[in-house]
């Protein structure tokens, strides 16, 4: 058989080939814009149901303000430097907060999962402390530690460390006995373990519970500024009741809503590079 032969007869092959991965290409790039666009779709709709109701309903100002009454409160803080001082402070609480009570909960949670005393003696209490009213403890730790970022930083590790802690001996617990055998016979030592084998066997769940935490740091570096402070989003929430400015509240709750939110997608980021391997 002749080389052009063989050269005709590979060319409609060719042509096949070429128009299927151009129809995934456009069908990856699609489900893209379909996910960002999605979302947006939402807010959307949600913010025109909320105009037409405080149009249609006539709803005075001062109990739910229009969403372009909403936007001018937050442009105002940004247009008189209000906004970033007390954005930064509420940030930094929640990174200082979540790593923290994440290192505290991963070490906790190692404890608990090698030690079956401490693990008996500790796991009762840390549950009554995790079932225990975050909002009547933190009126405690501000009378014991006054009106300092220690209060609020004691405020956000309790909320933190209790799903890190509980993530990580879930974790250990799931380690493959294989793969526990495999570190007994490069005769490791027990750190080496510990961050050579057990820590990345464990990455899932640890993940999983830092989606957790990390939103637990919000809510706690939000409420421990509610409650006593003189800076925050939880503070301009504050002033903003107080002042009856009703569009400056809404503002700073949503700052708030889309600084949890940016923490979540952060740590689903994570996830996904951090395990993509494993997929």
């Amino acid at each position: 058989m002749s080389k052009d032969t063989l050269t005709r007869r590979g060319r409609p092959e060719r042509a096949v080939k070429r128009p299927a991965a151009s129809g995934l290409r456009d069908s990856a790039a699609l489900n893209r814009v379909v996910r960002v666009l999605t979302p947006l779709a939402y807010v959307a709709a949600v913010l025109a149901a909320w105009s037409a109701y405080v149009r249609l309903a006539d709803v005075p100002s001062y109990l739910l303000p229009a969403p372009g009454e909403v936007l001018d409160g937050g442009l105002n803080l940004v247009r008189d430097g209000t906004l970033w001082p007390n954005l930064t402070y509420t940030l930094r609480n929640i990174v200082l907060g979540f790593v923290g009570g994440s290192l505290i909960g991963i070490a906790l949670g190692w404890v608990l999962w090698a030690s079956r005393t401490v693990r008996e003696i500790l796991a009762p209490y840390m549950v009554l402390l995790q079932a225990a009213p975050k909002i009547a403890v933190a009126p405690l730790l501000v009378l014991w530690f006054g009106l300092s970022t220690t209060s609020q930083y004691g405020l956000i590790l309790l909320l933190v460390f209790f799903p890190m802690a509980m993530a990580t001996m879930l974790g250990l617990k799931d380690v493959p006995a294989d793969i526990s055998s495999l570190g007994r016979l490069l005769h490791l030592s027990r750190w080496q373990y510990l961050r050579k084998i057990q820590l990345p066997a464990a990455l899932p769940a640890l993940l999983a519970g830092a989606k957790i935490a990390v939103v637990d740091a919000m809510t706690g570096a939000f409420l421990a500024e509610y409650l006593a402070s003189e800076r925050g989003l939880g503070y301009l929430m504050v002033l903003g009741n107080t002042s009856s400015d009703t569009p400056l509240l809404i503002a700073a709750v949503l700052i708030t809503v889309a600084v949890g939110l940016l923490g979540f997608g952060l740590v689903s980021l994570a996830e996904r590079r951090l395990l993509r391997g494993r997929r």
